[in-house]
């Protein structure tokens, strides 16, 4: 699985405890990233909603989605390889990915 940005993969949550460790994440590298092919910038997507947090509604998604109502917590940052990734969920759309890293942005400064 070669995920691009805007992609919705499953992954392991190294923040999560048991047995149950995955989680979705949207990846927000772009195309500069160093290792793209093989490794990538990810924000995690939960069912719990922070002041922070932005919603993914249907309208949104491009193709798939996520069975639950759900967020991107911006904050919440993973960089998974290639190996690590279970599944793919869907694409957002790339508005709602530079949202995302604005909202990331603003962690960082």
């Amino acid at each position: 699985m070669e995920p691009e940005r805007g992609d919705v993969v499953r992954s392991t949550d190294p923040f999560k405890l048991g047995a149950d460790r995955q989680r979705p994440w949207l990846i927000v590298n772009n195309d500069t990233h160093p290792f793209g092919d093989e490794q990538y910038v990810a924000v995690a997507v939960s069912t719990k909603r922070y002041e922070a947090s932005l919603p993914l509604h249907e309208s949104i998604w491009e193709v798939g989605g996520v069975p639950r109502e759900s967020f991107v917590s911006p904050w919440a940052v993973h960089s998974p390889r290639s190996e690590d990734l279970v599944a793919w969920q869907g694409r957002v759309t790339d508005e709602f990915v530079d949202r995302v890293v604005d909202s990331l942005e603003t962690f960082l400064r």
